[in-house]
């Protein structure tokens, strides 16, 4: 505001000068001063008038810990050489900046490449770059938009959860419509007298030399085997049961967990579905494929812990989906105690229930996991528990799990 006021008292002046004096000189200055400000106000408009900027993303979407590799080209179209550009890209990635500044000459282009890394969930604008060119005495700055947005989906990270499995009760009885893969389980529970249908790889040979008698293995049944249909995912997300600040919240935690979820059991031929309701109600019916995987991935994406509908309330609403021949995990956090009736209710229906805990105490709330996980595991429903700063892999490693309390996780 500064530069146009002395912009217009200069010449006035000059001008007066002149006219008072006579002064030959003082007219060639005004004249050389207006030549001087009008190439000044041409200059940057014919020259950003020609400018052209092209962006190519390499994917429209990646998950958080990935990158995004963008490459940028800016042409000069004209004949003129322009005066010095800045260059910077119109975004609200989390933790992006891409600003660089060229000068160009006739018919000449630029061209650069930037890494984005993509670390938050969500959807966000990248590829438009916002031109700021001046003449080079400062007087008339102008900005001009190059190039198209383009929408961004960066998805929750889904990490491999290769010891992972659903942890049945030991009571947990096979409902209808379920056809036992495998009754041997790779825990061996105690040792039995040896009876005529049992097999000889099963003898305990330690046992059988100390006793005299022979002695063979017995298994825990590896009840994960059965051939369930249909994989339920049930996701937390009440405002209210929401925990901890920036990354580390429930929130994420919860989203990551569902993520990795669905990826396994998607990869592996399963039908998967999920139910949350968050910022709104979120409904996916099993289904299975790499489309409605993807489906499910941008969901979890863009939603938010906002809702107003309880757990308990959900599951309440929703236990009539889950029945025989069906998994069922659901995702919440330990302040969460009436989850208990209505999973219990999907269990007489025939459903394999297993609770994933978010230990609320780790993110900050007053409550612990151990109470909840307690309450449900005595009630016939495994747990596992996340804690904050756990790895999901290591907390949801079945080889963890217990046989004499059977929730996994670090210790309570």
């Amino acid at each position: 505001m500064k530069t146009r006021i002395f912009l217009i008292i200069i010449p006035v002046i000059t001008l007066a000068l002149a006219l008072a004096g006579g002064f030959t000189l003082l007219w060639r200055f005004l004249i050389f001063l207006a030549v001087v400000l009008l190439a000044s106000y041409l200059w940057p408009r014919l020259s950003l008038r020609a400018i052209e900027g092209k962006v190519n993303i390499n994917s429209e979407g990646c998950q958080v810990g990935d990158g995004l590799e963008e490459e940028f080209t800016v042409t000069n179209r004209s004949r003129l050489p322009t005066p010095v550009i800045e260059l910077e890209e119109d975004t609200d990635l989390p933790g992006h900046r891409n600003v660089t500044a060229v000068s160009l000459w006739s018919r000449d282009s630029y061209r650069w490449q930037s890494r984005a890394d993509c670390r938050q969930r969500g959807k966000y604008r990248l590829g438009a770059l916002t031109a700021r060119i001046t003449d080079p005495l400062g007087f008339f700055p102008l900005r001009r938009r190059l190039g198209k947005r383009r929408d961004v989906i960066i998805y929750p990270a889904a990490p491999d959860l290769p010891f992972f499995r659903a942890l049945p009760h030991p009571s947990f009885p096979p409902g209808p419509g379920r056809r036992l893969l495998s009754e041997t389980g790779p825990n061996a529970s105690r040792v039995r007298d040896y009876n005529s249908s049992d097999s000889l790889r099963h003898v305990h040979w330690h046992t059988t030399a100390h006793t005299g008698r022979l002695m063979v293995k017995e298994y825990e049944p590896d009840r994960s085997d059965y051939a369930f249909r249909d994989v339920w995912i049930v996701l937390d997300m009440y405002r209210g049961s929401r925990r901890g600040e920036g990354d580390e919240t429930t929130e994420e935690y919860g989203i990551t967990t569902a993520a990795s979820l669905a990826r396994k059991y998607s990869h592996a031929g399963k039908r998967v579905g999920l139910i949350a309701s968050g910022d709104r109600p979120y409904t996916f019916l099993p289904e299975a494929g790499d489309r409605h995987l993807q489906h499910m991935r941008q969901a979890l994406a863009l939603m938010r812990a906002a809702g107003d509908v309880p757990i308990d309330g959900l599951l309440a609403s929703e236990a009539g989906r889950f029945g025989a021949g069906s998994v069922v995990f659901v995702i919440t956090t330990s302040d969460n105690q009436g989850i208990a009736g209505p999973l219990r209710r999907a269990v007489n229906r025939g459903a394999m229930v297993t609770v994933i805990l978010l230990d609320s105490l780790s993110f900050g709330g007053d409550t612990g996991a151990s109470r909840t996980a307690r309450g449900l595991v005595a009630g016939g429903i495994p747990v596992y528990v996340i804690r904050r700063g756990v790895p999901i892999a290591r907390a949801l490693d079945s080889r963890l799990a217990s046989s004499r309390l059977p929730y996994v996780g670090d210790k309570v």
